[in-house]
């Protein structure tokens, strides 16, 4: 298995995996799809051969504060440690960033498991 950042080549299979894997109503305009890779300052793909079989991104000031935007695993290979090693190459920088998130329904034991917690201190302004 391979994971690396995504680059322009890459857009149109991670935008297809995605959309696959439950993010079509971020992810169908190609052309915001652009626009929001090249404004993630992190990204780590999961290929499998040529099959993208995970994604995450993360928006970070890469001083003190991130935010993780998107994380996905192919349906298939859930389970099996993907999503941890994505979480871990977007996070690497050690202890000196505070990482925070909106998980997903059903989510909590996962980011659990790579060292997150609930807290009770976050705001949100959500889109209309």
């Amino acid at each position: 298995m391979e994971f690396r950042a995504i680059t322009p080549a890459d857009y149109e299979s991670v935008r297809q995996f995605l959309s696959e894997a439950g993010w079509e109503h971020r992810v169908s305009d190609l052309e915001q799809f652009k626009t929001m890779m090249e404004n993630t300052k992190r990204t780590v793909v999961a290929f499998e051969g040529s099959r993208v079989v995970g994604f995450a991104r993360a928006l970070c000031d890469e001083v003190s504060n991130g935010y993780i935007s998107m994380v996905a695993v192919a349906p298939d290979r859930r389970g099996q440690g993907i999503g941890r090693a994505l979480i871990q190459r977007l996070t690497s920088d050690g202890d000196t960033i505070t990482w925070v998130l909106r998980a997903g329904h059903g989510s909590d034991e996962f980011w659990e498991k790579v060292g997150f917690r609930s807290s009770g201190v976050a705001m949100e302004k959500l889109r209309s």
